[in-house]
Order: C-alpha cells, then sequence, then structure tokens
C-alpha cells in the first residue's frame, strides 16, 4: 500500500501486550493519516468511558505518521501525537517534525496506541519487527539530552541501522502540565502536556530502528512532481528567508505589522528589538544549519553561547515563538540568556510558549505586586532581568518553589496568586497564546477562540493564509485579497481548518516547508504516493470531519461556549503602534462561525451535523439536538 507501511503498534503498558494490527485500506484511504488517523482511534478507545483524568492511566496516546513521512521530499518529515491535555483539561495534540516519525515507517509501523500504566519506569524498544517493553530504570531521572545519546549508544549493538529516540525529559516524569516530547534533542511536540501523559504512564522514551523503505505507487510520477518543485523552491522567498535565518527571520517581518507580542501584549515596539533578531543572532549565538528528515530547507539551527553567565554547548538554537516568549514578551534583550533558557527547556522536556507566557505572566504580577521576592524565593522578576528569567525556568524544570507553582500553567499559577492577576493572562481554553497578536489580523484571534485546543496558530492554516504565507488559487477563500478588520474572516477560518486538516494533520505536510505548495501539487503528491486519486473536494470533506472530531472531542471534554473567548489582555486597544485602535469583532465573527459551521448556543456541534460529516458516535456522545 503505497506510502503507509501497514502496520499499527498497540501497547497496553498494564498488561505488558503489544499488538500489531494490519492497517486497513479503506480506513487508510477515508481518514488519510496523522491526526485523521489519532483522533478516531483515540475516539473508538474513549468512547465507552469518555470521563476520566487526563493524568489517569484511562488516558490514551496516539501517535501517527502520515502517507507522505519518510519521503525525501521538502517539508513531509512530520508526524503527530494526541491526547487528552494535562494542562487544559481539554483536547490536546501536538504537530512535530524531524526524524522519529520517518524512523518508525522504515520499522514497519505507521503509528503507536499506547494505553495503560508500566509499573516501573520503562521504554519501548522497536527494532523492525521486534517490539518489547524495557525498564528505563537506568534513564529514569536523567535530562532529554543524556538519555537520546545514550540510549542510541547503548542499544547501537542491537540494530542493523542507527535509531531515534523520543523521549520525556525530568519535566514530563514530575508531571509539569507544559512537559513536551522531544526527538533528537530539539524536535519537539510541545504544546498541551504531552510529555507528562508519558510521565503518568511511567513511559520514558521510544527508541526505534528500522531497515525498511515505505512503497510509493507512482514513482515515476513523484519524480517528475519533485523536478517540478524543486524550481518552485529555488523561487520562493519565503523559503530563501527561513533558510538563512530560521523562524527567527519573523523577528524582522512580524514589528512591522504589529504582530509580535511585547510586554506580556502591552506594547507593539521596543526599541531594543534587534538585539534578539537575525542579525544579532547570526553574530553572537548561530552555530550552524540542521533540518528534518528529507528536507532540503533546513530552517533549523544551531546556537552555542562560549562563555559568559549563560554558557552553553553546542546544540538547538530558539525559534521565533521562543525569542518572543523569553525575549519580547519580558522585554530581555539578551539573546544568549534566551538561547540558554530554550537549551534548559529542551534538556528537561517543556514547551518554550507555555513557559515564557507564564514567566512574563509573574513578571507582570510582580511589576503589580500581586508577588514578591518572599514568593519568587528571592528572584527579582522584573521586566528585562535575564539572570532572573533563565533562573525561574530551572526553577520550574525542578519544582522548586515558586517554579512548582508556575509549572502548572499560567492559568493555574493565576488562581493561586489571587487578586487581579487573571488580567494578565493570555490563556483561551488554559493555553497560553502563541506569539502573533490578533490585533494586527482579525482573523487569528477567532482561530484561537474556537481553536480545539485552544490559542494556537497552527490548529489551522488561518495564520498562514491571513499572513500572505500561503497562496492556494484552487480555493478562492485562501487566494483573494481580504477586505480590513473583521469581514470575512469566519468564512475563511472554516475554509483554512478544512483544507488545513487535510493539509497538515492528515497528509502531513510542514506548514513552514510546505508554504510554496498551492492544493494541485499538495494533493498530487499524496496521490503520487498512495495511489487514492484523491479529489480536492474528497480531500476537503475528509478534513471538515477531522476538525468537527477534534472540536467535538474538546466540547466533550467539557468545552462550551463560554471559552471560545479571547482573554481581556488581548482584547486591550493598543494606543500606539501599528495595531493602534484596532481589536478583532468577536462577537461578530463568532456569530457568523457558529452559523457556518452549525453550532448551538452552547458552541457544540449539533447530531445532523455531526451525523452529515459521519461522526454518528460522537453525536451520541455529546447528545446534542
Amino acid at each position: 500500500m503505497g506510502g503507509y507501511a501497514g502496520q499499527i503498534l498497540y501497547v497496553n503498558l498494564s498488561s505488558g501486550d503489544i499488538e500489531k494490527k494490519t492497517l486497513d485500506r479503506d480506513f487508510a484511504r477515508k481518514h488519510i493519516g496523522g491526526l485523521g488517523f489519532g483522533t478516531q482511534i483515540y475516539l473508538d478507545l474513549i468512547k465507552g468511558n469518555p470521563v476520566f483524568d487526563a493524568l489517569s492511566e484511562s488516558n490514551p496516546f496516539v501517535l501517527m505518521t502520515g502517507p507522505l513521512t519518510g519521503m525525501k521530499m521538502n517539508g513531509v518529515a512530520r508526524w503527530t501525537v494526541c491526547s487528552k491535555s494535562p494542562l487544559t483539561g481539554f483536547w490536546g495534540d501536538s504537530n512535530v517534525g524531524g526524524f522519529f516519525g520517518a524512523y518508525l515507517k522504515f520499522a514497519g509501523y505507521d503509528g503507536i496506541v499506547i494505553t495503560g500504566k508500566a509499573k516501573t519506569p520503562s521504554y519501548l524498544f522497536i527494532n523492525d519487527e521486534t517490539v518489547e517493553i524495557r525498564s528505563a530504570e537506568k534513564y529514569w531521572g536523567k535530562d532529554v539530552y543524556t538519555v537520546t545519546d545514550e540510549l542510541k549508544e547503548d542499544l547501537k549493538p542491537e540494530s542493523k541501522k542507527p535509531g531515534q529516540v523520543l523521549t520525556i525529559g525530568p519535566a514530563g516524569e514530575k508531571l509539569i502540565k507544559f512537559a513536551s516530547l522531544i526527538n533528537n534533542k530539539g524536535h519537539a511536540a510541545g504544546r498541551t502536556g504531552m510529555g507528562a501523559v508519558w510521565g503518568s504512564k511511567m513511559l520514558k522514551a521510544i527508541y526505534v530502528s528500522g531497515t525498511g523503505k515505505p512503497e510509493i505507487a507512482h514513482p515515476e510520477k513523484f519524480d517528475d512532481l519533485r523536478k517540478e518543485l524543486k524550481e518552485v523552491y529555488e523561487e520562493s522567498i519565503g523559503i530563501a528567508a527561513i533558510h538563512a535565518a530560521g523562524t527567527a527571520t519573523h523577528m524582522d517581518v512580524g514589528i512591522i505589522s504589529g504582530d509580535i507580542p511585547i510586554k506580556n501584549w502591552q506594547m507593539t515596539d521596543w526599541d531594543q528589538i534587534d538585539d534578539i533578531g537575525p542579525t544579532e543572532i547570526e553574530e553572537k549565538i548561530f552555530a550552524g544549519h540542521k533540518t528534518c528528515y528529507g528536507c532540503g530547507v533546513a530552517c533549523k539551527k544551531n546556537a552555542q553561547v562560549k562563555d559568559g553567565p549563560f554558557k552553553m554547548e553546542k546544540g538547538p538554537g530558539p525559534e521565533y515563538e521562543t525569542i518572543a516568549t523569553f525575549g519580547t514578551m519580558c522585554l530581555n534583550s539578551s539573546i544568549e540568556s534566551i538561547a540558554k533558557a530554550n537549551d534548559i527547556c529542551n534538556r528537561y522536556g517543556m514547551d518554550t510558549i507555555t513557559c515564557g507566557s507564564t514567566i512574563a505572566f509573574a513578571m507582570e504580577c510582580f511589576e503589580n505586586g500581586l508577588i514578591t521576592e518572599e514568593d519568587t524565593d528571592g528572584l527579582s522578576l522584573t521586566w528585562g532581568n535575564s539572570e532572573a528569567i533563565v533562573k525561574m525556568v530551572e526553577k520550574i524544570a525542578k519544582q522548586d518553589g515558586f517554579g512548582a507553582i508556575l509549572g502548572q500553567g499560567s492559568q493555574k499559577a493565576a488562581e493561586h496568586i489571587g487578586g487581579n492577576a487573571s488580567d494578565f493572562l493570555t490563556t483561551v481554553k488554559g493555553l497560553e497564546a502563541p506569539m502573533h497578536d490578533p490585533r494586527s489580523a482579525h482573523g487569528y484571534g477567532l482561530a484561537y477562540a474556537i481553536s480545539p485546543r485552544g490559542a494556537c496558530h497552527e490548529a489551522s492554516l488561518t495564520f498562514e493564509a491571513e499572513g500572505g504565507m500561503i497562496y492556494i488559487p484552487e480555493i478562492p477563500e485562501l487566494s483573494a485579497d481580504l477586505p480590513e478588520g473583521s469581514d470575512e474572516r469566519a468564512q475563511l477560518n472554516v475554509v483554512a481548518q478544512d483544507y488545513g486538516m487535510f493539509f497538515s494533520n492528515c497528509a502531513i505536510f510542514c506548514n513552514l516547508g510546505g508554504m510554496p505548495l498551492n492544493a494541485t501539487q499538495a494533493l498530487n503528491m499524496v496521490n503520487y504516493v498512495t495511489g487514492f486519486e484523491y479529489t480536492l473536494n474528497e480531500v476537503m470533506e475528509i478534513g471538515r470531519r477531522v476538525w468537527y472530531l477534534k472540536r467535538g472531542m474538546t466540547n466533550l471534554f467539557g468545552a462550551r461556549a463560554e471559552d471560545d473567548r479571547l482573554p481581556k489582555r488581548l482584547m486591550t486597544v493598543m494606543e500606539d503602534g501599528p495595531t493602534e485602535g484596532s481589536l478583532p469583532d468577536m462577537d461578530k465573527m463568532l456569530a457568523e462561525f457558529y452559523e457556518l459551521r452549525g453550532f448551538n448556543a452552547d458552541g457544540i456541534p449539533t447530531k445532523n451535523i455531526l451525523e452529515n460529516v459521519g461522526l454518528p458516535d460522537l453525536a451520541e456522545l455529546l447528545n446534542t439536538a
């Protein structure tokens, strides 16, 4: 079967049972892959008992590749994970690149479904047909970098080819609510706390080595398309920019439109922003280019700080989101300290967006007297205090003192701090917003509000479409010039969700590495690999079903219409700068979106809508009219 390995692993950590299930061809065609597989499998596992805590053994964890994962092609190295989120209590998923997904396919598996809880620290060993649950006592308590190196070295004698490691760090073991999963030290499934799910299951790592290779249904057509796209990529200005400077290139671009949050979303300009921009990064910390499997874009960058208080060995450098959370959000102009904070997060396994945003939130609480140095264990959390920022990251990672409070995320921290601390939150459904301001592009505001997993700029393709990163001429809503303000943003979000579920959730294209592709090229790539001959309308319908499934899942876990709102801080008018006087009209956009999506007043899709998209089981569980 073109594009697929043909098997899914089911691992029960409680019983120790391991089952290899053949991937059904009809299931593959209906769901494509990635979260198309993952969400449906997850629903099937929990529908008999949908009420449970995210950190209980009743919470399954599902990891899935897509049909393009493992192909030597730009922008297709990604794979997905999903589970109930320990941070939010709602639906959680994360999309990640690197090498692990490709190696899992090479071993002969399209995904892994993990249930139960191990009695002692364990890891999963996968070497082609050999799959075993093994003791991880030796690795428990060790950081991501150490475990990655040691597992590869220890298991080298058993592997025909070098393996890849996906692991949690001490943050996951300590059940920090925004703990991440990390492959190859710097490729993070960062958002929604999937690392804490592993920690609750006593699962430290998965090691995979494989000697196989996915088949391609139409290899000649695929090769011709590869040649065609080579020219497309060579002519892309966007690809050239992220190859040169990585995602940090947005520091130069975003400041012009007011897209970059500054001082916990209180400012739109800052005279020190160039100190943490691409030029300073290249001069002070840049240590070489990195990439994901088979991708020539090479947008990942290494970093090194050779001396000073933030000295760090050569390793994965900070992405744009990390630079903004630990930099502009905290008025921190030390790029070396940002690199160090990123290094700590990677080693301990923590999401940099939630971590940095939570520290920025704490700084505002400190400024307003809600917390003092007595609360923060002597740290002066003043704006721009780079040493305090790095020390607080360490305290969070170690769950030390006030770090244990912030390790619950900003929303729980606000409840602990009290007073008017909630005024300083940037969360939607408990998830801290990414570093893109909806006051600069109103469609982002709607995208954050109705995202199934909480505030997220990659829950659909709204960010890429409204930000001008993609142009899809085959789809009118994704190729039109939008009016300023909040008009037509509801329709944009609907279409960006439907196509986005196909593009970056199921197929699984990278939203950066895949940005030069139009729909015909993306569809051809999937068809040439799988042989399924999808039409654009068909994949849009599949994407629509997957979106409703994700939305319905978060409704099943308790989300309602009141959760589809931006926090006060993101809805505060800026008095100067590029976004002066601009606010998204949330009432207008939400009303239009609810009507287009067929939601009831509680923000739940109606039974008729769910049945029409092929989700009768979900409709029954939600029990809506």
